[in-house]
């Protein structure tokens, strides 16, 4: 597995559901082989089309308990908090970006497991940021589709 790093077209092609019916990988074998790229990546969250597996799947988790790391199929955002909270955000397709984004305090959202049953939670702080970071990924939104020119900028700037 190899990141895509922005402006690859798959960071902005809205994801095809994960067939459970006619899966055409392993889901489980999927969500494994994400899960331990992300932490050997030093990632929080990893979206199955940031390393060019075009279907609706991410993982979320961190390697201070990496059991704890699981996959999200199919995800569905039910309700959003309209409070919002101001949080610096990263990701592996822009290497050293990090930006501050305004997103909800809390989600409810329901998403299927790799054995294909639908659960259901509410998120709030790091973990709902972490969700919907990787949640706009299946839908071809990046967190530089977030932020104004301005902020970008000033972002890349540090980075260097």
């Amino acid at each position: 597995m190899k990141i895509k790093l922005f402006p690859d077209l798959a960071l902005k092609q809205q994801m095809p559901e994960f067939n459970f019916d006619n899966p055409t990988i392993d889901p489980k074998e999927l969500e494994k082989n994400l899960v331990e790229f992300m932490l050997k990546s030093n990632g929080i969250g990893l979206a199955a089309n940031q390393v060019g597996i075009e279907t609706s799947v991410f993982v979320m988790g961190h390697r201070d308990n990496p059991t704890l790391a699981k996959g999200f199929f199919n995800p569905i955002i039910l309700e959003s908090s309209t409070e919002l909270l101001d949080m610096e955000e990263g990701c592996l397709s822009f290497p050293g970006v990090f930006v501050k984004i305004k997103r909800p305090k809390y989600i409810v959202a329901k998403w299927q497991n790799s054995s294909g049953e639908w659960e259901q939670g509410k998120l709030e702080g790091y973990d709902c940021k972490c969700f919907l970071h990787e949640f706009d990924h299946l839908i071809g939104i990046t967190f530089k589709d977030r932020v104004s020119n301005l902020k970008w900028n000033l972002a890349n700037k540090r980075k260097k």
